[in-house]
């Protein structure tokens, strides 16, 4: 079925913006693009890429507070209408006013603007005389704002929220104690918007502010007709929704048919779980509630997908502001894909994943995606964060008993073992690109490391730190997730061990028998002799050989090195450099996959069951799969953390000299801190990234999460890399808030 409003939607890139009226989609002028008015509700059509690529659709359909029930319904099946006409590639999502989606708000900059009433009471014509009469308006958001009228009164007002107050042609900005940079300029931009495109260039702004004079405050309130600035009130509310549990996820297979029946699917989610023929609800805590179509699912299921997530909601309890997306089958976002601990995505995005050495590598042929992947996914974590080449000098301290062992001199001496019981600190010095002396606090957090440890780690590289006082990321790497640079320091050569100091670093293998068979395994891997090579102690399971992997296995008379049939060379290499370091006097036995001698199946239990097995795939694909997310995180004077998501097309400029950002690429969580943080703020960094992976519902815990602290200035390249462009000197350049206040007032008098 098409519709004519729709016949030449979607053609190039842009925001197109239909409202409902009479069951019908009408086309809403451009000029009140990012008002809504809340007894409507819109269609609004994202178009994404450029006139010579595959353009890509977002469809969204937004539920004002007052709209109704038919316009609602309306909006839900004419955004299926739209996306049959655009061949079924859009994504759907529902917005409810109030709770929009961080990526819906940002198409509206600098804030979305919410109307009273609706097409019925003149669509276009509310705001011919602004400035006629008294408003006060609200301004919600630190990053994604919106505006809504409230009552002109003083209970209105609360000293966390933004707002303006309008009397003929006065405007009044009540600025919160404490607002972030980025918060001011936004407030200022949408003051000077209010004051050139509604009162024609003629009205006077004035700014409430902590630097404002008594009398000041004095002619707000005496303005607003009542109040004063001591009884302003606390506004520490946060919306939630109940779940059964409030950061877990849910993949339900839904049973078609009059009543909501659901079948609830096992972790962990794997992508083969989705069947062609049926719909499936994902219910995240972060991303809201996902619907996925099938291919082969029914025309009349499709078009009526609203009606399941209506079903769903209510046995849920759910309010209707959670968000909703549908996703078709071949169509599926990667906000989605993450949920899945196994989505195939080899061959998706792998050249915006690569470092600068890897495109170099693969410069001459860049089409080989899957031979780009598999280096990739067999490579060391986080392959961009490169500050040098490792070729700094670096101090290393053991923690282990709640002591510190200083362990400098032995890793100096090519000795690098860690062991999985224990933390270790390493503060690495080196050159950056302008000179200057830089370092890395790098915190290594062995698998079976006690709590004491871990926060005696975290302690030690606090005090260093503070120390250094300058140019210094602070790195918590968790067993399992070295970084390339952190393997680059140990050129290639570390070993990671089972044992510990109560054992006097004797042997050990996992099942305590060490000292009975002496039976121990090693996997071998990486890409890059003398970079990220390292030999890693393993349970000694033939279920845990990889085709991609070399595997190095002591007995009592023989060592067995193991080749799987996808290895390569560099790791067969790396495998007998370790042998020289770490397991000697003993026979040494060449075994290729697939020619294994009966005594090697022995000392491992038995052959596996599974035959063949490959890890690289899996790991390249979450690399990819995963989106890349700015978060704002505010922390109030009592402690409360909050965190608010920034549009997908998020910039430089976002960030705020005064704040704190996590910028997720879903492999290292990049925790940005400005100059003029507040202390508060820098002392929560720990509870702010516990509480942040804690609520995202993925796999990720802690303890398994890679973090890195950067300062405002001395960004890393592999953080600048994720932003369109970077200039180093916008903090310089940039109007200070003075500089923004002195120039709206000479703005009043033209």
């Amino acid at each position: 079925m098409e519709h004519p409003a729709f016949a030449e939607a979607g053609g190039s890139p842009g925001i197109e913006i239909w409202g409902i009226e009479a069951f019908e989609p009408v086309a809403v002028d451009r000029k009140m693009y990012g008002k809504f008015f809340n007894g409507d509700s819109y269609i609004i059509l994202k178009t994404s890429g450029t006139p010579s690529s595959t353009l890509t659709y977002d469809a969204h359909f937004w539920l004002g507070s007052k709209t109704t029930q038919d316009k609602k319904g309306a909006a839900a099946i004419l955004t299926v209408t739209l996306d049959d006409m655009l061949s079924g590639r859009a994504i759907h999502h529902r917005e409810v006013q109030g709770h929009e989606s961080s990526q819906f708000l940002g198409y509206f900059q600098p804030a979305i603007r919410y109307l009273e009433g609706g097409s019925e009471s003149g669509f276009n014509n509310v705001e011919i005389n602004a400035g006629a009469e008294k408003r006060l308006l609200k301004l919600t958001g630190s990053e994604n704002m919106r505006i809504e009228e409230v009552p002109a009164e003083d209970s209105s007002l609360t000293k966390n929220h933004c707002f303006i107050l309008e009397n003929e042609h006065d405007i009044f900005v009540l600025m919160p104690d404490g607002a972030k940079a980025t918060q001011r300029r936004k407030i200022i931009s949408v003051a000077n918007s209010l004051r050139d495109d509604y009162h024609n260039g003629r009205a006077t702004i004035e700014i409430i502010d902590e630097f404002s004079s008594d009398e000041d405050w004095d002619l707000f309130f005496e303005t607003l007709g009542s109040g004063s600035k001591d009884a302003l009130s606390d506004d520490d509310s946060s919306l939630s929704y109940t779940r059964e549990d409030i950061s877990a996820v849910f993949l339900y297979r839904v049973l078609l048919g009059d009543d909501l029946d659901l079948i609830s699917l096992s972790k962990p989610y794997q992508q083969s779980q989705l069947s062609t023929s049926e719909v499936y609800i994902l219910d995240t805590p972060d991303s809201g509630v996902y619907v996925w179509l099938g291919k082969e699912v029914d025309g009349e299921t499709k078009k009526n997908y609203n009606n399941i997530v209506q079903k769903y909601f209510e046995a849920k309890e759910y309010p209707e502001w959670v968000h909703v997306t549908r996703v078709a089958e071949g169509m599926e976002v990667s906000n989605f894909k993450q949920y899945f601990h196994n989505w195939d995505s080899v061959g998706d995005g792998f050249q915006s994943r690569m470092s600068a050495a890897d495109v170099a590598v693969y410069s001459a042929d860049l089409d080989e995606s899957s031979a780009a992947a598999k280096r990739i996914g067999k490579s060391a974590a986080v392959r961009g964060y490169m500050p040098d080449q490792g070729e700094g000098s670096f101090t290393a301290t053991r923690i282990v008993g709640g002591e510190k062992e200083d362990l400098t001199e032995e890793f100096q001496s090519g000795v690098s073992k860690l062991y999985n019981s224990e933390a270790y600190v390493f503060k690495y010095q080196y050159s950056d690109e302008s000179g200057d002396d830089s370092f890395v606090v790098y915190k290594w957090i062995g698998s079976k490391a006690n709590a004491d440890d871990k926060a005696a780690a975290r302690e030690l590289a606090s005090e260093l730190e503070a120390e250094i006082e300058g140019n210094v990321d602070v790195v918590k790497i968790p067993q399992g997730k070295e970084t390339k640079h952190f393997l680059s320091i140990f050129k290639g050569g570390l070993i990671i061990l089972f044992g510990s100091k109560d054992n006097e670093y004797k042997p050990e293998n996992s099942r305590d028998s060490y000292d009975d068979d002496n039976i121990r395994m090693f996997r071998v891997e990486g890409t890059e002799t003398g970079v990220d090579m390292r030999a890693v102690q393993v349970e000694e399971k033939a279920d845990v050989l990889e085709d991609d992997d070399v595997f190095v296995l002591e007995t009592a008379e023989k060592i067995f090195v193991w080749s799987g049939k996808d290895s390569n060379s560099e790791e067969q290499e790396a495998a007998a450099g370790f042998l020289e370091k770490a397991v000697k006097d003993k026979e040494i036995v060449a075994v290729e996959q697939g020619d294994e001698p009966d005594e090697f199946w022995e000392a491992l239990g038995g052959a596996p069951e599974q035959t063949s097995k490959s890890g690289w795939k899996q790991v390249a694909s979450r690399r990819v799969t995963t989106p890349c997310t700015l978060t704002s995180v505010t922390v109030s004077v009592s402690g409360k953390i909050k965190f608010e998501e920034l549009p997908p097309d998020f910039t430089q400029q976002d960030l705020s000299d005064d704040g704190v950002y996590i910028l997720d690429t879903g492999e290292e969580l990049f925790f940005w801190q400005g100059k003029n943080t507040p202390e508060r703020v820098k002392s929560a960094r720990e509870n702010i990234l516990k509480q942040y992976i804690e609520d995202d519902g993925l796999e990720r815990t802690v303890d398994t999460a890679i973090s890195v602290v950067v300062k405002q200035g001395k960004e890393p390249s592999a953080f600048k890399k994720l932003f369109p462009e970077w200039d180093k000197d916008m903090w310089d350049n940039q109007s200070s808030y003075e500089d923004m206040k002195n120039a709206a007032k000479a703005a009043n008098s033209k």
